[in-house]
């Protein structure tokens, strides 16, 4: 990488991407199940992804009721790269949401072609729905979160806590191994 490309310099003859943070913000939908909303901003310049997540919800860096996690990330037409983040408990619940459904894995038509054709905001959201179920098991402080939000730990357990690449049995084509 030339030192023009880390210092985030655009190189002559290329055009810069808007880069959009995208937070999914998570709570329980009884009995057992997710909803989710959708905030988005565009990163400016001089600005921390993290910093700019934690403002579309209104929490501080210092918050402790909050689980804020970054999930993934993705390129979009009219080349905007997003940056999604997740979080649980949301903390403006009487706001609309959307239910979680479970969308089928969202794949790529080519070996070397690895962004899917088709990705939707669902498909988007129970990746981040599966990385909330692993981080359960895996990490001490998620976990006191989501085990302080009442039914959580419970919706999260219909989220296979494979890591990210890994499909539960149901999931993977017939006759495939993980």
């Amino acid at each position: 990488m030339s030192s023009q490309q880390a210092s985030g310099a655009v190189l002559p003859g290329t055009a810069a991407s808007t880069v959009v943070v995208e937070v999914l913000v998570f709570r329980v939908l009884l009995p057992d199940g997710l909803a989710y909303r959708r905030l988005s901003r565009e990163l400016h310049a001089g600005r921390r992804p993290d910093d700019v997540a934690r403002g579309l919800l209104g929490l501080s860096e210092h918050a402790t009721a909050h689980l804020l996690h970054s999930t993934s990330w993705r390129h979009e037409p009219a080349d905007r790269v997003i940056l999604t983040y997740a979080c649980c408990p949301d903390p403006r619940p009487e706001l609309p949401a959307v239910p979680l459904r479970t969308p089928a894995p969202a794949r790529s038509a080519a070996p070397a072609a690895p962004s899917p054709e088709e990705l939707t905001t669902g498909h988007v959201a129970a990746h981040a729905a599966r990385h909330f179920a692993f981080l359960q098991h895996t990490d001490p402080i998620a976990h006191r979160v989501i085990a302080s939000v009442p039914g959580l730990g419970d919706a999260l357990a219909r989220w296979s806590p494979a890591t990210a690449g890994q499909l539960p049995a149901a999931a993977r084509p017939a006759g495939r191994r993980p």
